[in-house]
């Protein structure tokens, strides 16, 4: 017969008592004992301590040597797997967010193709994030730490607030799949947090690049060409090809074919990981030579070191000081650009997207060949080039209407 709460109260001090099966408790002094299980494994007699009584009561000491016994009886040794679980316990206690934030870093690196972009992931996390997250092992945090983070900023920085919130999101959902975080993500936006910030949910508007209204695009433009400085001359280019700041920053010589007046844009700077290739307008690349036969650098937009390109600040740096009167961004150009293309021009709406190098269903993208995409944008990014410059016989009022444009639809 096993053990009772009776018997153990009035059990021999040192006298070693047995439950069955294997399980003991051996009394070091009235009221107080250490549980103990006995077992053969491999012709191997062995012996496992299951915790010290009372704190471990009779039926949880019943409870972990049923659990110990399944472990046995599938020849897998509890002492080894005790040990395993104290290591990975002293491992998860020595794993903070700060490390699992600089692995997901460090791991997705290469994908981003602005190397200022891994510095802002981390100097935001470690202003916003850090401090609050690594005061307990990673294992051990959940909501309540996320929402620590995010509390005090969500109002008063909001959109830091919603950029810290997803790159949270992003560090948690790559722990989940490397088994380093068990549970549900903690900076879920959608069925979670959404619901802990009802109010900036239902009013805070996400704010995109503005973009200029592109009635106004020709007077904006005449007003850059007349200022003559290189962060000038790079935006005249970018807003002629309707490029990304990055695009445009890292141009060197070589990416240009004149005879073919194509820029080949390597698939390390463009946001898809593809080379693109860019039909140049007559202007663009009149600009372009007359920057190669004035300079030796190998950048075509070099900095005040001619061997290194320009800053990622200088054209934006230009809008807010000499072009302020047009509220836009660089990016916001590119809007400018769609929207004219859309509602002024007939050309077919992949062939705008393909002209922002935007990605399309591979079905669309594979119903033209790499050659033909290139010429069925150039008369594109002719007009739009005329359009800036004036050259272009239409009015704003009137769609252009020029014989060469494409009208047919994909099917």
């Amino acid at each position: 017969m096993g053990l009772t709460i009776q018997k153990i109260k009035t059990a021999q001090i040192g006298k070693r008592m047995h439950d069955g099966r294997g399980l003991y408790l051996t009394l070091s002094s009235p009221g107080r004992g250490k549980w103990t299980i006995r077992y053969m494994l491999r012709r191997k007699a062995k012996e496992m301590g299951l915790g010290r009584y009372p704190e471990v009561s009779l039926a949880e000491a019943r409870k972990r040597h049923f659990e110990a016994r399944v472990n046995i009886e599938s020849g897998n040794d509890p002492i080894e797997k005790k040990r395993q679980s104290a290591e990975r316990d002293r491992i998860e206690e020595a794993i903070r967010f700060s490390g699992v934030a600089d692995d997901y870093i460090d791991e997705h690196r290469p994908q981003w193709t602005n190397a200022k972009h891994a510095y802002d992931w981390r100097a935001s996390l470690a202003r916003h994030a850090f401090p609050h997250l690594d005061k307990k092992p990673f294992a051990q945090l959940g909501t309540s730490d996320v929402l620590e983070v995010l509390k005090p900023i969500w109002h008063s920085k909001h959109e830091t607030a919603r950029k810290i919130q997803n790159r949270l999101k992003l560090i948690f959902g790559y722990a989940i799949a490397a088994g380093i975080y068990h549970g549900n993500n903690p900076a879920a936006w959608q069925d979670h947090l959404a619901h802990y910030f009802p109010i900036l949910n239902a009013t805070h508007l996400v704010r995109h690049h503005r973009a200029l209204d592109y009635k106004s695009a020709p007077a904006f433009f005449a007003e850059l060409a007349s200022i003559d400085t290189m962060a000038s001359k790079a935006l005249q280019f970018t807003t002629l090809t309707a490029a990304r700041t990055n695009e445009t920053r890292g141009a060197t010589r070589k990416e240009f074919d004149f005879d073919k007046m194509i820029w080949r844009v390597p698939k390390e700077r463009m946001k898809a990981r593809k080379l693109h290739e860019v039909p140049l307008s007559d202007q663009a690349c009149c600009l372009v030579e007359k920057l190669i036969r004035s300079q030796n650098s190998s950048y075509l937009f070099h900095g005040r070191d001619p061997e290194k390109p320009l800053s990622n600040m200088a054209m934006l740096s230009l809008m807010k000081k000499k072009l302020q009167s047009y509220d836009t961004t660089v990016h916001g150009l590119r809007s400018s650009f769609r929207t004219w293309a859309g509602e002024k021009t007939y050309y077919n709406p992949a062939i705008i997207e393909f002209a922002l190098a935007h990605q399309l269903d591979e079905k669309i993208e594979g119903a033209y060949l790499r050659s033909e995409l290139v010429e069925r944008r150039r008369p594109l990014m002719q007009d739009w080039a005329d359009f800036l410059t004036g050259d272009l016989t239409a009015d704003l009022t009137g769609k252009v209407s020029q014989p060469n444009i494409e009208t047919r639809l994909l099917n």
